[in-house]
C-alpha cells in the first residue's frame, strides 16, 4: 500500500482531543514512515507549532492552505513611545 500524500503538501490535521493535546490545523508533510502493515503514517509539522507529530492518514485531510513565504512569516515590530 502506498502512501495517498507526498513530502512537502500542505494538509488539513484532525484534532485528537481524548488521545493527545493536538490540535487542528494546516501542517506539511516532513517525511512518509516505512509501514508493513497498519495505516500509513506520516512525520508532520504544523504550521502554527514548532514541533514535529506522526499522525495516520485518517487523520489527515487535503488542505487549501499554503506554506507561508518568508516574507509573510516576518513582521516588523512597531514600538510606540510616548513622550511627555
Amino acid at each position: 500500500m502506498s502512501h495517498r500524500y507526498r513530502v512537502g503538501q500542505v494538509l488539513e490535521m484532525r484534532s485528537s482531543p481524548k488521545i493527545s493535546n493536538r490540535v487542528a490545523g494546516p501542517v506539511e508533510v516532513i517525511f512518509c514512515l516505512p509501514h508493513d502493515q497498519g495505516p500509513s503514517l506520516y512525520r508532520v509539522k504544523p504550521l502554527n507549532e514548532n514541533v514535529e507529530r506522526v499522525v495516520a492518514e485518517a487523520d489527515l485531510a487535503p488542505s487549501s492552505a499554503t506554506r507561508p513565504t518568508v516574507e509573510a512569516a516576518v513582521r516588523p515590530i512597531t514600538i510606540a513611545i510616548a513622550r511627555r
